[in-house]
């Protein structure tokens, strides 16, 4: 089954509420901060970056080698739930994290798979912390 850029909306419109941007995102065509609709055949400059989850835009050289595919392809795959299962990738995630993007001052990360349990997370640590001021 092939669905044209064209009909993208009007079939997604059929099975569930479809009022995003009125563009088809071309998920190859796409580099860095300029996104390709498809729909309507041009470039766009990327200014939201999908909410920030794309700091790096689309299709960065280093995350297109087949290697590197290769790899992500097998950690998605499996999407293991790394607060209770270790993996030697986290580790080198974590490892690779740390000593590139941690801030000096911070002893430990915590990761989170997204918003709403970033928010609940950062919740949960609001009341500890407050439980420990009033216990002071």
């Amino acid at each position: 089954m092939t669905i044209k850029p064209t009909e993208v909306h009007t079939t997604l419109g059929k099975y569930m509420l479809a009022d995003g941007f009125d563009l088809v995102l071309d998920l190859k065509k796409s580099k860095g901060c300029r996104i390709y609709d498809s729909r309507a055949g041009r470039y766009l400059l990327d200014g939201f970056s999908f909410f920030a989850t794309a700091p790096l835009g689309c299709n960065h050289p280093a995350m297109t080698t087949p290697d590197f595919i290769r790899k992500m392809g097998e950690i998605a795959i499996n999407n293991p739930t790394n607060s209770d299962v270790y993996t030697v990738e986290m580790a080198e995630f974590v490892d690779a994290f740390a000593k590139h993007a941690m801030p000096g001052h911070f002893h430990h990360l915590f990761f989170v798979a997204g918003g709403a349990l970033a928010i609940e997370n950062g919740i949960k640590t609001a009341f500890d912390w407050k439980i420990r001021k009033n216990i002071e």
